[in-house]
């Protein structure tokens, strides 16, 4: 059964930003130069039905992970190429993988009860970091804010 097609940030239907014909068309210049035990060369040779299951999990992660302008058609054909590449390069891996918030713990005081945080948004999906998924949602996506979080107790212990 071929994936609903459609604006997930609209469309309560729309499981996929990109059919997978369009996906593997977009990936198909690059996974014929790649190297053939990484995860883009996987997902191209993969079974439709697994390629299918990692675009969708792409597709809705990347709809819940940002704050998105209006999206007009040329922007959700960007979206759509963004989650296909996002899916070959997280295929194989738990794409919601959980953060563990105590990693994230910059500086921590005891005595006078003092913590500070890294900035949120240290890693994308399954817990890794692409250098190249913000500058593809250039203009799509509202800037980080930068805030930090901070916890201080400054009563008497």
């Amino acid at each position: 059964m071929p994936i609903s097609v459609g604006n997930l940030l609209t469309d309560p239907l729309a499981q996929s930003f990109i059919s997978l014909a369009d996906a593997v068309a977009y990936l198909e210049p690059e996974a014929a130069v790649a190297v053939p035990e990484s995860p883009l060369s996987r997902f191209m040779t993969s079974h439709s039905p697994k390629q299918e299951g990692a675009l969708v999990r792409a597709s809705r992660w990347l709809a819940g992970s940002f704050r998105w302008q209006v999206l007009d058609d040329a922007a959700l054909l960007r979206v759509g190429y963004v989650a296909a590449r996002l899916a070959a390069e997280t295929f194989g891996r738990e794409t919601f993988a959980g953060v563990d918030p105590s990693a994230a713990v910059k500086r921590e005081k005891v005595d006078v009860i003092e913590t500070e945080y890294f900035e949120p948004g240290a890693t994308d999906t399954a817990g890794l970091s692409f250098d190249w998924l913000r500058p593809m949602l250039f203009g799509l996506i509202e800037a980080d804010r930068g805030s930090r979080t901070t916890v201080r107790w400054l009563g008497r212990a």
